[in-house]
């Protein structure tokens, strides 16, 4: 009976990351950790009150990067991670950037990231109910999570998400092939 589980799940594993256009070799050679499980739902609010939930994004690749003001590969990283957002405009792709810092408040970390250039939506991992398991393995992790509500895959550290390497994974993470051969295009951002 377990061997039977065991293979249905590998079946689906292996099915699953071909038909969202990343596989194994992709995220590897990219230095990313490739994970199949159900991303943990929790709550966000941003800076004007209004809240979302993780469930809310069902149907949109999300990715979803924590950092902290303290984090000096972070500092370095956000601008890339906007560049990479900008180029994402018209997807289905939501890029959020939470801030883990206990000691800062939320308009103080917006600022922040305005001063870096950064734009996409910044959120406070503390005016939230977001688990710290998310960062449990440090700053910077970015997480892509697929339209089904699954965690992907996992980038531990910094990462030059406007190189061309970044880029190509991401453009096949955001928009895979449909059965068809054409590509979807989905608008980029939270609706409220």
């Amino acid at each position: 009976m377990r061997l039977a589980r065991f293979a249905s799940l590998a079946f689906l594993w292996l099915v699953t990351l071909p038909a969202l256009g990343l596989d194994a070799d992709a995220l590897e050679s990219r230095h990313m950790q490739q994970l199949e499980e159900t991303a943990p739902d929790f709550l966000l609010r941003d800076g004007s009150g209004r809240t979302f939930h993780l469930t809310d994004l069902r149907g949109r690749a999300v990715i979803l990067h924590f950092w902290a003001t303290w984090c000096k590969p972070c500092r370095k990283e956000l601008p890339t991670l906007q560049a990479m957002a900008s180029r994402l405009a018209g997807s289905n792709a939501v890029v959020i950037a939470v801030a883990i810092d206990a000691k800062s408040d939320a308009a103080s970390v917006r600022r922040y990231a305005v001063d870096l250039g950064v734009t996409i939506p910044v959120y406070l991992a503390s005016e939230g109910t977001i688990s710290d398991r998310y960062w449990s393995w440090g700053v910077p992790v970015t997480y892509l999570i697929d339209p089904e509500g699954r965690l992907i895959a996992r980038s531990l550290g910094p990462r030059d998400w406007a190189s061309a390497s970044m880029r190509a994974l991401i453009g096949q993470f955001v928009a895979p092939p449909s059965p068809g051969g054409a590509e979807s295009h989905w608008r980029i951002g939270i609706q409220r």
